[in-house]
């Protein structure tokens, strides 16, 4: 697993706080306890660059990391965890509207699922998000080691139909043990390349 230079370049609340760069983006969403952030370090071949809260939601910020001098990743917070909670969704919703809508360098999405599960409506609402501002969407299906290989590629079917998306968009992922890393990596480098084409 190859070591990359990763490092945080700010923690933003509001769009005057977001980072000035050229460098493209991929923006990470999922729900909360997805294993997003685990996902993120994982990927950089790093214990904590992203910081995995205990409760789960815990992250209202977008935060912005800058991974080899040549593409940013954005680490969105966790959504669905406050059932009921229409203030929490609210402000998710101001948080993120902006960030889709007018981030130009934004070129791709990994919308990080628990491969064990369904999508459920957030998550096909983030696909949508990410459709509707021209996005690549990678589906990072994390948690795969706990599934044996035939149930695991039901589920991937399963929910590409659901997410109405295709089953090649889908990488199954074990962050832990660091496995899918280099598929994923080569979507996301593919993301990055076909929008220099």
């Amino acid at each position: 697993m190859q070591y990359h230079e990763a490092k945080l370049l700010t923690t933003a609340a509001s769009q005057n706080q977001w980072p000035e760069t050229d460098y493209p983006e991929i923006v990470f969403a999922g729900r909360s306890n997805a294993g997003k952030s685990t996902l993120i370090n994982a990927l950089v071949n790093r214990k904590n660059l992203a910081y995995s809260g205990k409760t789960p939601g815990k992250t209202r910020l977008l935060n912005f990391f800058l991974i080899d001098n040549r593409v940013v990743f954005t680490d969105a917070p966790g959504y669905g965890y406050a059932a009921g909670n229409t203030s929490s969704a609210a402000a998710f919703g101001k948080l993120i509207d902006p960030y889709f809508a007018k981030r130009r360098q934004l070129k791709g999405m990994v919308l990080v699922l628990d491969a064990r599960r369904e999508p459920n409506d957030d998550d096909i609402t983030m696909v949508e998000y990410g459709r509707a501002a021209k996005l690549s969407v990678i589906v990072a299906c994390t948690k795969a080691d706990k599934l044996s290989r035939n149930v695991l590629l039901a589920n991937m079917k399963k929910n590409a139909e659901i997410l109405g998306i295709p089953v090649r968009s889908m990488v199954p992922c074990a962050s832990l043990k660091k496995e899918g890393m280099d598929a994923l990596w080569e979507m996301i480098d593919r993301t990055i390349e076909t929008d220099k084409a």
